[in-house]
């Protein structure tokens, strides 16, 4: 048996250490029950299959609180959002959950996407903006216990009321631990009436694997922050009668092969805009310019046209 500040671990078949000699995560071959604040909860210690991941059952910060739990099985957590089922969960140092994922198996040659999907039941949530229920990924929490981010599964599509009107989203949304929408991922392109016009919001090349990033970000007042565009965007300043195109920048898709856009991000000041492609960033005045975005159409030989509902692919495009 091996101690920790806080815990008699039993079957620890690996471990690693931080430089004081506390133990950081390990593996384990014996039962065993870990309490965190008023929850009990029973590490993997049965050996991996062909879906159960060969990696540590438990994590620790320093101090010796837990960081992160494998379950033996799925287990029901009473959240802010909810009670989920879940077998693999994240906390604060303080105790409070960091995040939950209602699976943590491996997709691989022998489990597919799609088997791991079929363990999966949808989860019924309540949002000022939203309710639905839907599939997901997993959930973040502010230490306050309320949620911050959703992400859901792949192809998996709501609709939420945002500040600019009522969207599709895919992948999921962040939000201000007050509950306002932060930001979200459109499913389709969304066409936003902006302070400098009318801008084609997307990202076809979006990560779906985190919520905590989008294409569409708005202030806690609702006011538009930012935007991600498949735009070229020319800028006419007119006091100087400067003009500047700000071009989307290539990149490699890692997962394809294939070379890539880049979207441009658009965020909005007081009085200014910046417009960032990833490899300059020009900040210029919004009253003594004038804009003019050239929205590249190229996603539409992958994609469904803007504004459709995929109905003729169930989705498969996303």
């Amino acid at each position: 048996m091996i101690s920790t500040p806080k815990y008699d671990l039993k079957g620890i078949v690996s471990c690693n250490v931080f430089p004081s000699g506390q133990i950081k995560e390990c593996k384990l071959n014996q039962y065993n029950e870990i309490r965190v604040g008023d929850r009990v909860f029973v590490p993997r210690y049965k050996g991996p299959d062909e879906r159960k991941k060969d990696n540590k059952a438990l994590a620790f910060y320093e101090n010796g609180s837990v960081k992160s739990i494998a379950m033996e099985e799925r287990t029901e957590v009473s959240t802010g959002a909810g009670s989920i089922r879940a077998e693999l969960v994240t906390f604060y140092e303080g105790g409070e959950i960091d995040s939950l994922f209602p699976l943590n198996g491996q997709i691989g040659f022998g489990w597919s996407e799609e088997d791991e999907e079929r363990l999966l039941e949808e989860i019924h949530f309540s949002f000022p903006f939203a309710d639905f229920s839907e599939k997901i990924i997993g959930i973040r929490f502010y230490q306050s216990g309320k949620t911050k981010c959703l992400t859901l599964w792949p192809k998996r599509r709501i609709e939420i009321n945002t500040p600019i009107g009522i969207y599709p989203a895919r992948i999921g949304f962040r939000l201000y631990e007050s509950g306002e929408l932060e930001s979200f991922e459109p499913a389709v392109p969304i066409f936003i009436k902006s302070r400098i016009g009318t801008i084609a919001a997307f990202d076809q090349n979006a990560s779906g694997v985190d919520a905590s990033l989008n294409s569409v970000n708005f202030y806690q007042d609702g006011r538009l922050k930012s935007l991600a565009t498949n735009s070229d965007i020319v800028v006419n300043q007119i006091s100087s009668a400067e003009r500047t195109i700000i071009y989307q920048q290539l990149r490699l898709d890692n997962m394809t092969g294939d070379m890539c856009k880049v979207p441009v991000i658009v965020s909005f000041f007081d009085d200014q805009v910046m417009f960032d492609n990833g490899v300059e960033k020009k900040t210029v005045s919004i009253d003594d310019s004038k804009f003019l975005f050239l929205y590249d159409q190229s996603y539409i030989e992958k994609k469904c046209s803007p504004g459709s509902d995929c109905s003729g692919c169930g989705a498969a495009c996303m």
